[in-house]
């Protein structure tokens, strides 16, 4: 079985690779893109911007909890919902920046797999 700090370890690498992605793609080619859309999938693609970012730094704020650090047996939860999944026509999704939007999703989820199997039981 890995060892929770190992997972602690690889979920902090993928969410600083997604912050690093994320913060590329949406300061360059992405808000040049957003520039060019009409107000409506401007605004849904400017706020999944927000929610992507929300995200990572949730995640982040989580992973460095001083209750997480050294070998680690319980975590707490994590204060971030889960959200529904992009919708299948969301104009992110047709761009590089649909990935990353995915990808910050799943680190999410991840988290909140971590804390459901290794939180501590009341």
């Amino acid at each position: 079985m890995v060892p929770l700090r190992d997972h602690l370890d690889a979920l902090y690498r993928d969410t600083i690779a997604v912050s690093e992605a994320a913060r590329r793609w949406f300061d360059g080619p992405g808000r040049l893109w957003r520039e060019e859309l009409p107000p409506g999938p401007r605004l849904a693609a400017s706020m999944e911007a927000l929610g992507v970012t929300t995200r990572l730094l949730a995640v982040m704020n989580w992973l460095l909890r001083p209750d997480h650090y050294g070998e680690v047996t319980v975590v707490g939860p994590i204060d971030c919902p889960e959200l529904p999944p992009l919708p299948a026509d969301h104009p992110l999704l047709a761009t590089d920046g649909g990935p990353i939007a995915l990808a910050s999703r799943k680190v999410l989820a991840r988290a909140h797999q971590l804390a459901a199997l290794n939180g501590e039981t009341p």
